[in-house]
């Protein structure tokens, strides 16, 4: 047992879940006292002592399926395939929770044709099982035979929950047999398990893109807070002289209790540029939704969107709308389609430096998102030049592996050398660190 939770530790780090030697030492405390024969209660307490975020949830739960799998499970195997849907039917109808796995447990073990030593991906095995069973057809069966007890969308999201569960139970007994023949680390690593601000945005699935917009609240709330420690800690100033001298004699003259000035800290004017175009428009989502829940944090932030023109969105975030709502009216409404209709970067910065030079200054911290790919158009040098020049800092966030700047019609080299850092930010994790860190 001992063994078995230090490798599934292991497993939660490489995913990215912080797991402390303290919170080891709880588990393994936790696990004695559950003991492993009542699993949901293993399950419970081990969540408890190393799960630290809602954002680890997802992951500690997989890597618990993979680690601590439930035996497969069957029916009786004497039973036609016919028989076997008209069975997973009725106990769908009659909401029969502890006969369903077996009866799921039998399928996959008849449908998903697992054959060992084959590197085929856990979904395969689980498609060819929901194909054989026709769980379009067992829906519609469903829908049927609970309407007599109901109608309308009740009925159908009823319908849709119940399969969702049989759904879950073809996953399980896949996952279960697979771990049984290729072993649990060898598992782990073959689905890639990532926290959801370590998946790449631009390339992140559907499911993926619903897990990071969960995750850019709490992230937004994080760093506010270490965004306001910063601040209160910078507010102790340099020495004050008197104030101390004063102070120290009530202490013969000892200065015990130093006095120092109390400064107003300098929160960071910053100016947002970003690219909204096709190639990057889930990462530019993703960057302003974090932008805007950060807005009352950061003074003086003004917000602009381009593609092959440049546009202020800066009221948008004013208007008090949630940031769904804020997203879409940028989407709908901001002019930042020209004549091309795809980046541009030299006609944005010529345009930004003509029309909107006086929101820069020497206290202004300036952040460009995008990938530095301008079709092949002028990039427009002597523009940025301009812009960089008149900031207190200039830093470019691309969302491309730094591996492919400056290939293609990537301009990175060309901007890279006046700005304060060009940073790869693919990752909420690496927008996180730069906010953080450099804001």
């Amino acid at each position: 047992m001992l063994d078995r939770l230090m490798r599934f530790t292991a497993a939660l780090r490489e995913a990215g879940v912080g797991v402390s030697p303290a919170e080891v030492a709880d588990a393994c405390r936790a696990a004695l006292a559950t003991g492993v024969n009542d699993r949901e209660a293993l399950r419970a307490a081990l969540r408890a002592t190393m799960v630290k975020s809602v954002s680890s949830r997802q992951a500690f739960d997989l890597l618990f399926e993979i680690f601590f799998p439930l035996a497969p499970l069957r029916a009786d195997d004497r039973i036609s395939d016919d028989e076997l849907s008209e069975e997973v039917l009725a106990a769908l109808i009659e909401e029969e929770e502890d006969r369903l796995p077996g009866l799921v447990g039998e399928a996959v073990e008849r449908f998903a044709g697992i054959s060992p030593g084959r590197p085929v991906s856990s979904a395969y095995y689980s498609y060819r099982t929901a194909r054989a069973m026709d769980l379009d057809g067992l829906k519609r069966a469903l829908v049927e035979a609970l309407a007599e007890t109901g109608d309308g969308p009740e009925v159908r999201r009823e319908a849709t929950r119940r399969m969702g569960q049989v759904s879950r139970l073809i996953d399980r007994e896949v996952l279960s047999r697979l771990v049984a023949e290729r072993g649990a680390e060898e598992m782990a690593t073959a689905l890639s398990i990532k926290l959801p601000e370590d998946v790449e945005i631009m390339h992140a699935s559907s499911e993926e893109l619903r897990s990071l917009r969960e995750t850019v609240a709490p992230l937004a709330a994080k760093l506010v807070a270490t965004l306001e420690r910063r601040h209160r800690a910078k507010r102790e100033g340099p020495l004050d002289f008197r104030a101390t001298i004063r102070e120290s004699l009530s202490t013969g003259g000892v200065p015990v209790n130093p006095i120092t000035k109390r400064k107003r800290p300098e929160r960071p004017e910053v100016v947002l540029i970003t690219d909204i175009s096709g190639s990057v428009a889930s990462f530019a989502r993703f960057t302003l939704q974090l932008l805007y829940t950060l807005s009352n944090e950061l003074r003086g932030l003004r917000s602009f969107a381009f593609i092959d023109e440049v546009d202020e969105v800066t009221g948008v975030f004013n208007t008090g709308m949630d940031v769904e709502a804020v997203l879409r009216e940028i989407a709908h409404s901001a002019k930042v389609v020209g004549t091309a209709g795809h980046s541009d970067y030299g006609s944005i910065f010529r345009s930004f430096d003509r029309r909107y030079s006086d929101s820069l200054g020497r206290r202004t911290t300036l952040i460009v998102c995008g990938d530095a790919r301008s079709n092949y158009h002028d990039p427009g040098l002597d523009a940025f030049k301009r812009i960089a020049g008149s900031v207190k800092a200039t830093y470019w966030l691309n969302p491309e592996p730094e591996g492919y700047w400056d290939t293609g019609d990537s301009m990175m080299a060309v901007f890279a050398p006046y700005c304060t850092a060009a940073t790869e930010v693919r990752t909420l994790r690496q927008l996180h660190t730069f906010i953080s860190e450099v804001l």
